[in-house]
């Protein structure tokens, strides 16, 4: 096994616990080391207090000398996106704002879960401004930047916990989705993501943009992904929209999957006429064809499709319901406040107030005929594949790469927000490097309510590829 503890996956930790090779104190200390160390370069963390992390890890340690552990994280550190509620640790959510209060009494489902099994929490990962864009920068905490090049984007809105988790800050962490933002962060940041079927993970409070939102695991490995999922997945009565119990074990996965296991690759994922295609940059796609032909070789069944066409434009069908949520969100900000928000928001807002409640009903259903038809398409493939983002890593200070549209937040991003639209579980894993040495990211998405498959398709390309023991140097 590794030297460093600090590189040790989910797995690796509990084993190593069980086989008594070092104690949660050892792994706590050793991380939270390597927080003090390198936080300040990556600015993924936005809370964190050594005690507090010190004081889970005896109570882990203890629980496994009296042989009486909680559950199946006990131990394992694990991070939380700053826009999730915590009882122990502020809640800050990116803003400058004090209208929302930073303190609850309660955890949010995720975070009990994790504490239910043992978990040890390290504190509280970067998020733009309620979460409101693609990457992570915020009048409050500055930028995020990426491990693989400090000078380049993070990815966000799940910035922090990706840049935690990718730079050796934590093995694992918890983030939030409602356009892409765990897909996007990983993807830059060389990770594995997965954004559930909408209420596969329950959520409390409800998300301010609704029924787009979802809350996932961020790791290097699926299997690890897959142990979180196990924990944080099922019902709570918390959350009216969460999913019944499904007898699901996300680490038990399937390597057999070239008979049966189609698979479709869509270069465009159906969003051709809905954005200047030619921005895409041209070594993504070249990645992409050669992930494609090695999946190929390696025996899986991967068609050529051209098949997803949307009915309506997911773009102007999200803006709306995303305007709305930051509109609605605005009602509990004081107008004191509200000149401290950044201009970005502030602008969803203004659009937002202008959005009629016809306008609102108008892009419910066009959402649904737009999901409609993407699980027509589900009746023949198992899963669809394709670029996670048009884009490689860009400048940290930017909230959009050059070429793409700077008033719009969401112009580089066609690849992930459809799918929050149709509730599709979709995942990204990393599966190669451009010439500079950065992530490319595969986005993998299947059938509403068969989240498993992704984890077992990209189970299959993790241990093809094998691109997991690749660390940045920083």
């Amino acid at each position: 096994m590794k030297q460093d503890l600090w590189k040790y996956s989910i797995l690796e930790i509990l084993k190593g616990y069980k086989e008594k090779k070092f104690s949660p104190l050892e792994v706590a200390n050793e991380i939270v080391r390597k927080i003090e160390r390198d936080n300040q370069k990556l600015n993924a963390y936005v809370f964190f207090d050594e005690e507090i992390i010190i004081k889970q890890a005896t109570i882990s340690q203890n629980k496994y000398e009296k042989n009486k552990i909680r559950g199946i994280l006990e131990g394992v550190p694990i991070s939380i996106k700053d826009l999730i509620v915590t009882d122990d640790m502020p809640t800050k959510r990116g803003t400058l704002t004090s209208s929302l209060s930073s303190k609850s009494d309660f955890d949010a489902p995720v975070v009990k879960k994790l504490k239910e099994q043992g978990a040890i929490i390290l504190g509280k990962t970067a998020s733009p401004e309620f979460g409101h864009k693609g990457t992570t920068q915020s009048k409050k905490y500055g930028n995020t930047n990426n491990p693989w090049d400090l000078s380049l984007n993070a990815g966000g809105s799940s910035g922090g916990s990706s840049a935690a988790v990718a730079g050796g800050l934590g093995p694992a962490s918890i983030g939030t989705d409602g356009g892409g933002s765990i897909r996007i962060p990983c993807s830059f940041c060389g990770l594995f993501g997965h954004k559930p079927t909408f209420g596969r993970v329950p959520a409390y409070p409800i998300s301010p943009f609704g029924s787009i939102a979802n809350l996932g695991p961020i790791t290097r490995t699926v299997k690890d992904s897959g142990i979180l999922m196990n924990v944080i997945s099922g019902p709570d009565s918390m959350d009216w929209n969460s999913l019944p119990y499904q007898n699901t074990d996300y680490t038990e996965l399937n390597m057999n999957l070239k008979k049966n296991f189609k698979i479709g690759y869509s270069k465009f994922w159906g969003m051709k006429n809905f954005f200047e295609t030619s921005l895409i940059e041209i070594e993504v796609l070249e990645k992409i064809e050669e992930t494609i032909e090695t999946l190929r070789k390696n025996g899986l069944q991967i068609l050529e499709m051209d098949t997803i066409d949307w009915p309506h434009n997911p773009l102007e069908i999200f803006m709306v319901l995303w305007q709305v949520g930051a509109a609605n969100l605005a009602r509990k900000i004081s107008k004191e406040d509200y000149e401290k928000l950044e201009p970005t928001f502030q602008n969803f807002i203004e659009e937002g107030k202008k959005i009629t409640l016809s306008d609102y009903m108008d892009a419910e259903v066009k959402r649904a005929e737009n999901a409609s038809q993407i699980k027509k398409i589900f009746q023949d493939l198992e899963a669809i594949i394709g670029p996670t983002l048009p884009v490689l890593p860009f400048d940290t200070n930017s909230n959009v790469p050059d070429g793409f549209k700077k008033d719009q937040l969401f112009s580089w991003l066609p690849f992930t927000y459809p799918f929050n639209l149709t509730k599709n579980p979709a995942s990204t894993i990393n599966t190669s490097f451009s010439k500079s040495g950065l992530p490319v990211g595969l986005q993998i998405v299947t059938n509403t309510y068969e989240d498993k498959k992704c984890f077992e398709l990209a189970f299959f390309i993790e241990k093809t590829i094998g691109l997991t023991d690749k660390w940045p140097k920083f």
